[in-house]
């Protein structure tokens, strides 16, 4: 039969919504942003219920522009960002906010980060060790110092099993989705029970996590509710819900080791597939057992990326503050513009792209972003282009520790995302990296494309092996050979300045100014 899936996408920002048709093709897309609560104690939580909400409108939005009928939708497909923790009900209702991949809270609660001995048992079995700023602290803050929460709770949950469970009334999560949790020996792909050694380890109940199903198997029937609220079909069927880095992998073609796929979304994410558990923890690297069978995904979080430019457009140039000018409809194709007539190098200014912190293969969670080498001369152009080119240097930085853990030395690189609607970011990236980039023809719907293309060879619609070829490029970037050296040395100055200024943000960030 003839099916259309209706593909979510939930990012930390916002939540995207697109109708693909069996041949593969999106046929519409539809998004809203949702926003981010910050506590007064450095938390970063988000409001559940404003996820539904949203989903329902875009589902509707999305179905009506692609020219579909509610019975056109047959399957659902779910991805979303993770290390994020939901506390909900038995029939997948949030009891509280989401605790997000930010909040560094429960640190100051989660005992296992404590523990250096047991590090490299953590390393061996599940592929990571506790940072502080996981999911065993989100659920030590939340049982410390919101009891009614944790009481409450029938389980705690990444947000695409809280979407599942609220689109089918059961809640049940895999071994690729409770990775974040620590709490699954991943030494073997496609195991369906927890790990009693991990969970005394980490201090989790275990009546408190979900039930694992397997990995690519539908998560259930839609129920007549969540198919009302979305407008598909009554028997539509839920496929299998998963971590937005495969599904960022999937959309940019990256199934084997020997493809390169980068996310400039909110984030920017490096991923490719596997054939074993590796990691390389030193540089914020490490695999989680994919829904791809029998492969592990390389999980490479890069840190801030698209968001970068959203903050210099909202925050800077077009601030709400009695200082800046009214935002207009074209805001950030402006921001561009200016940014396309600046040189390559931004007449010297540094952008450094760690507003949440380091991540790969830096590692420095306490560091934060700023521009470097600002003169008198500076222009508001030149740090508009810096912050195009630091996101980008950022990923170029990652991608020899990238190469080296996959074994490989990539040709090219396909970039999807939200940024690769830039071709000005698409050739800065190709600058940085010194090899093509392959830049996608609707970027901004990668993830979302990745989980129904999933969601469509787990169901039989095609073979995983012909993703690839379903995938449009809008434009191949070649490094132009002036540009990269100008890059490569910039890049070996940002690198050169992380090192050098770590130190400095470890000891303010830890410190109470106030005083």
């Amino acid at each position: 039969m003839a099916r259309h899936v209706m593909a979510v996408d939930l990012g930390s920002t916002g939540i995207k919504v697109a109708v693909v048709d069996e041949t593969g093709r999106v046929r519409s897309s539809a998004g809203e942003v949702i926003p981010l609560v910050f506590t007064a104690d450095g938390g970063v939580e988000q409001d559940p219920h404003l996820w539904w909400s949203a989903l329902g409108r875009c589902a509707r939005h999305a179905t009506a522009d692609a020219g579909c009928t509610a019975g056109d939708i047959t399957l659902v497909a779910v991805t979303s960002q993770y290390t994020s923790t939901v506390p909900v009900a038995a029939d997948g209702t949030p009891v509280g906010n989401t605790i997000m991949w930010m909040d560094g809270r429960g640190s100051r609660h989660n005992t296992a980060s404590r523990q250096p001995e047991q590090r490299a048992r953590w390393l061996d079995l599940h592929g990571m060790a506790p940072s502080g700023n996981d999911d065993i602290g989100h659920i030590a803050f939340i049982r410390n110092e919101l009891p009614d929460v944790y009481a409450a709770a029938a389980a705690f949950v990444e947000p695409m099993d809280a979407l599942a469970a609220r689109l089918t009334g059961r809640v049940t999560a895999t071994q690729n989705t409770m990775f974040p949790m620590l709490s699954v020996d991943n030494r073997t792909w496609g195991v369906t029970e927890y790990s009693d050694e991990l969970l005394a380890m980490s201090g989790l109940d275990p009546h408190k996590l979900p039930p694992l199903v397997p990995m690519g198997a539908p998560r259930g029937d839609i129920t007549a509710d969540a198919a009302a609220h979305l407008g598909v079909s009554p028997r539509a069927v839920v496929t299998g819900a998963t971590i937005d880095s495969v599904t960022s992998a999937v959309g940019t073609g990256a199934i084997e080791p020997s493809t390169c796929g980068l996310i400039i979304g909110t984030t920017s994410v490096m991923g490719t597939h596997l054939g074993s558990k590796r990691h390389d923890i030193e540089h914020g690297l490490t695999t989680a057992p994919s829904p791809l069978p029998g492969t592990w995904f390389l999980v490479a979080e890069n840190g801030i990326g698209g968001k970068a430019l959203d903050v210099f457009v909202n925050n800077m140039v077009y601030a709400d503050d009695g200082l800046g000018r009214e935002v207009a409809p074209d805001s950030f194709d402006a921001v561009l513009a200016a940014a396309a007539a600046v040189p390559t190098g931004s007449n010297g200014v540094l952008f450094q792209p760690w507003l949440v912190g380091s991540m790969a293969p830096g590692l420095q969670r306490r560091m934060r972003g700023g521009f470097a080498n600002i003169g008198l001369a500076t222009t508001r152009s030149d740090m508009a282009r810096s912050v195009l080119e630091g996101v980008a240097m950022n990923a170029a930085w990652l991608l020899p520790y990238f190469s080296a853990l996959a074994g490989q030395s990539y040709a090219e690189v396909t970039l999807g995302g939200g940024g690769a609607g830039s071709a000005l970011w698409g050739q800065i990236v190709a600058d940085c990296m010194g090899i093509p980039v392959r830049r996608l023809a609707n970027p901004r719907t990668t993830n979302a494309h990745g989980a129904a293309l999933l969601a469509l060879a787990e169901t039989g619609s095609f073979a995983l092996a012909e993703l690839p070829a379903l995938l449009a490029v809008q434009q191949v970037h070649h490094p132009d050979p002036a540009a990269h050296r100008t890059m490569a040395r910039l890049t070996e100055a940002l690198v050169d300045l992380h090192q050098r200024t770590a130190p400095f943000y470890e000891a303010l960030h830890t410190k109470d100014l106030h005083q």
